[in-house]
């Protein structure tokens, strides 16, 4: 078992695999420790089977399914902050940061992993995990910050990096375009396609995780209730999907240790 540990904090279930799943696979592999924490569970996602789920037990529902993600990746301690989906921004932000602080200052991780201000595609609750997340990062090696739990024996830590997952825009559009050349139209509902991901000079670290695609599209499969079978990720080329999904990229917020260069290859990149 490794001494390294990695927190990510994500906005629903299927964040998670969607955008970091191999990431977290590979590191699990690693004997890192890896712990998840989703804001909410996903109540008003939508069902894409009736059969699966009703809109009064969808949040049930989409935990197992995440439960069922975390298995198939290797995560082994999930938590939730119980915010209602859709409502993140509030959810009560002082609360939920000292909830995200807390965990930081008992998990002591060394990298934490969140979403960026542009939340991917802009989706509200992406945004404001990823504001929180940031905050709580800060706060939680800040004595003055949440010092009740300072009480309860819970000591200031500074975890060494904040990373947000990114998405290559232009990547996203090749892979968009290749697939509408094999017959396959990535419609994504109401989500801006043209502004989905970010542009290339942001990114600053690329994982290679085509050893753990297995394990991802496993976790994928798991969100039964959020996958339409007829869907643009099941109905691509399997070779253009593993192109695509093969690496996941992050652009590193905030380092207290020495970054050698980028693009980094390894989250714990300087981090003894």
């Amino acid at each position: 078992m490794s001494d390294l540990r990695l927190l990510a904090v994500f906005a629903h279930p299927d964040d998670e695999s969607f955008g970091i799943g191999g990431t977290l696979a590979k590191y699990a592999s690693e004997g890192v420790r890896v712990t998840l924490i989703c804001a909410t569970r996903g109540e008003v996602g939508q069902i894409s089977d009736p059969s699966l789920a009703t809109p009064d037990r969808l949040g049930e529902v989409r935990e197992g399914e995440l439960r069922c993600a975390c298995a198939a990746l290797g995560v082994l301690d999930l938590r939730f902050l119980d915010c209602i989906d859709g409502q993140v921004g509030t959810c009560g932000a002082v609360e939920t940061e000292g909830k995200i602080v807390r965990a930081i200052r008992e998990l002591r991780p060394n990298v934490v992993v969140t979403f960026g201000p542009d939340g991917i595609y802009g989706h509200a609750d992406h945004v404001a995990i990823g504001y929180l997340t940031t905050a709580a990062f800060h706060s939680a090696a800040d004595p003055a910050k949440f010092a009740d739990q300072l009480r309860d024996g819970l000591a200031p830590f500074a975890a060494q990096k904040l990373y947000y997952a990114a998405v290559s825009r232009s990547s996203f559009r090749r892979m968009r375009d290749e697939a509408a050349a094999a017959g396959v139209r990535f419609d994504l509902g109401d989500i801006d396609l043209e502004h989905f991901g970010v542009e290339d000079d942001v990114i600053t670290t690329v994982i290679d995780v085509s050893d753990f695609l297995d394990q991802k599209w496993q976790a994928i499969q798991c969100h039964r209730t959020q996958i339409q079978p007829n869907g643009p990720f099941s109905k691509a080329p399997a070779e253009l999907r593993r192109r695509f999904m093969g690496q996941e990229s992050y652009t590193l917020a905030v380092s207290r240790v020495k970054v050698r260069k980028t693009p980094e290859t390894d989250l714990f990149e300087g981090i003894a």
